[in-house]
């Protein structure tokens, strides 16, 4: 992982990095992130020659990026989290301090931050095959979505055009694991097909996934489905399916 300093020109939208940081070991809480074991006096001089030790907190003219990159040999993903400018160092040790007053839940998006860094980790190394999503965590589940999400805006368009997808209703007990398993059907494993009803609508009706429209999708087992829905919620998606797809429920 890196630590980005940048400086926010906002009249030009453009960001400059000041300064970058290697980091790997850490511990967070509701206050604060500290990377342990990641400066030494040369990094502490070249940061203070900068003046970057010397900024006003929270300057929003300045802004920091914690930033993970990984590949294989075939795909590289890439996610980032942005903090606020107010940081120390103890020692060895960069803290960063991540209060918004009450605005933000910092610890909850760092747990979605390090859950998709190790989602991602495992899908690079294979470690994730069909249907792997259906024994994750809701929590674990919205980010698994997130990071199909983002592997989406980097896989070129597929030439292949996807007609009909068959759906097997045992593996469909919440709303999540709809959008994981259209996804993974029409896209594959860690495919995306939206994250929302709104978005999954998107992504059957605009042209922007590989299918043929409408999409016929077959939906075995529904009465499975059925019984863990709230009954609410699976009216609304049966409807949203059948008006901008071709719904087959058996």
């Amino acid at each position: 992982m890196k630590i980005e300093f940048i400086k926010h020109d906002y009249e030009n939208e453009l960001d400059t990095v000041l300064y970058g940081l290697n980091v790997d070991q850490y511990q967070y809480d509701q206050e604060k992130i500290i990377f342990h074991n990641c400066l030494n006096p040369q990094i502490i001089t070249e940061m203070d020659a900068l003046k970057l030790f010397t900024r006003t907190k929270k300057d929003y003219l300045f802004g920091l990026y914690l930033s993970c990159h990984q590949k294989n040999l075939h795909e590289k993903m890439s996610d980032q989290i942005y903090f606020c400018f107010d940081f120390a160092y103890q020692n060895n040790d960069l803290v960063i301090f991540y209060s918004f007053d009450g605005e933000e839940d910092a610890e909850l998006e760092l747990n979605e931050f390090f859950k998709r860094k190790e989602l991602i980790y495992k899908y690079l190394k294979g470690e994730c095959g069909q249907k792997y999503w259906f024994a994750l965590s809701d929590f674990d589940k919205k980010c698994w979505l997130d990071v199909s999400y983002l592997r989406a805006q980097l896989v070129q368009k597929d030439d292949r055009i996807v007609k009909e997808i068959i759906l097997d209703g045992a593996y469909i007990e919440s709303e999540l694991d709809l959008y994981c398993y259209i996804g993974e059907e029409v896209c594959g494993v860690l495919g995306y097909m939206g994250c929302n009803s709104m978005a999954l609508r998107d992504c059957l009706t605009d042209e922007i996934r590989p299918i043929q429209y409408p999409l016929r999708i077959v939906w075995k087992n529904f009465e499975y489905s059925k019984q863990k829905f709230n009954q609410d919620d699976i009216q609304y998606f049966i409807d949203l399916l059948s008006q901008n797809a071709d719904l087959q429920i058996c």
